[in-house]
């Protein structure tokens, strides 16, 4: 769970009274400007790399269907994550991944209402002794162990039946839409690490909503 906002300061330089105080400040004030030129090149080019090397999660896709009248949902996604990240977790700091899943009832004129919605939440985390990641299901404490990231990567991007609603509660609506999305769980994280995971692309772990059709009995 990153958002980033270009923000632009206007800078008013004043000018001295003196003849010798405006040659010396000629001087110093285009040193100044030079220096906050580089300081916005800078950054500029620290924002780029941070782009390039940002995480990221996505939903690739959302299948539901009802079985013993309750609606099941698979989920597909797609996770990457920066070095600073998996430098984070190989020095015992875990990650607390939360999918949300709602299903709603579109209305004119008004807020959709949510007719049903649930969550699952999963931590990974790196064991420095027997060199393995965890991955555990929290609701269900269930954790099953991988030798390489990879493999607990594919663990988490694919979820399987995953009971979301019963046939029943969702009577009587006429249109309904589900959507579904990872975030990253950043209250769980270490305090100096929380204001990074909201504002540096290294740490967006946010996926965008993802729509998909409610089945209906």
């Amino acid at each position: 769970m990153g958002f980033s906002m270009p923000c632009w300061k206007n800078i008013n330089p004043r000018t001295l009274g003196l003849g010798s105080a405006r040659a010396l400040y000629g001087r110093a004030g285009g040193l100044r400007r030079y220096g906050v030129w580089r300081f916005i090149a800078g950054g500029l080019l620290l924002l780029l790399a941070q782009g390039a090397l940002a995480s990221s999660a996505q939903i690739t896709n959302a299948h539901a269907e009802i079985r013993e009248n309750v609606v099941y949902l698979d989920v597909d996604l797609q996770i990457s994550f920066d070095a600073e990240m998996i430098e984070a977790m190989r020095n015992a700091i875990p990650l607390n991944l939360t999918l949300q899943a709602v299903i709603d009832e579109p209305r004119d004129w008004w807020l959709a209402r949510t007719v049903a919605s649930d969550d699952r939440h999963y931590r990974l985390e790196y064991h420095a002794l027997s060199q393995t990641w965890l991955v555990t299901d929290v609701l269900e404490h269930e954790a099953r162990s991988y030798s390489t990231l990879d493999g607990a990567l594919r663990a988490l991007q694919q979820v399987r039946a995953w009971p979301i609603s019963s046939v029943k509660r969702l009577a009587g609506q006429a249109h309904l839409v589900g959507r579904v999305r990872m975030v990253l769980d950043v209250n769980k994280l270490p305090l100096p690490l929380r204001f990074p995971a909201l504002f540096d692309a290294r740490w967006a772990l946010n996926s965008e909503w993802f729509l998909w059709s409610v089945p209906r009995s």
